[in-house]
């Protein structure tokens, strides 16, 4: 069934790579989960654990939101949208969430919760888009399949 999507295929020479993925979304998803439990259930109230939660989980999810804007549009198997690609690749960059957090964390410093909630909320995002190339998926072609 995955064979009209070669880059899942593990190749001894993807090994190193995807194996670099995962180590980098254990320490992604570590920070963020630190920063809810350290800020929202220990130090914080009810409406802080539910803040901070509700943005990491929010943030985890939100570029494959982006699957929405393609409903309705016929594609081949493996393939993505045409109309969804620009969406998809933008939100599956890792530069816009690693920018927005280091922002958030020095020009915010000490955080609100509100900055808070975006920085562990950028955080999120980036194990999410680490967590899909240590699993084979990457950008997207302008005919909807993979790089």
């Amino acid at each position: 069934p995955n064979a009209s999507i070669p880059s899942l295929s593990i190749t001894p020479a993807r090994v190193p790579a995807r194996i670099g993925w995962l180590a980098l979304w254990v320490v992604l998803t570590a920070l963020a989960g630190f920063g809810v439990v350290k800020h929202g259930y220990l130090d914080g109230g009810a409406i802080e654990a539910i803040v901070l939660t509700v943005a990491a989980v929010g943030f985890f999810i939100l570029p494959d939101l982006t699957f929405l804007v393609g409903i309705g549009e016929s594609t081949e198997h493996g393939h993505l949208p045409v109309r969804t690609v620009p969406y998809y690749n933008a939100l599956h960059r890792l530069w816009p969430p690693l920018v927005l957090t280091v922002v958030i964390g020095v020009v915010f410093a000490p955080l609100s919760l509100g900055t808070l909630a975006v920085f562990v909320g950028g955080l999120s995002w980036m194990a999410h888009v680490v967590l899909d190339r240590a699993t084979g998926f990457g950008l997207r072609n302008p005919d909807g399949s993979l790089w």
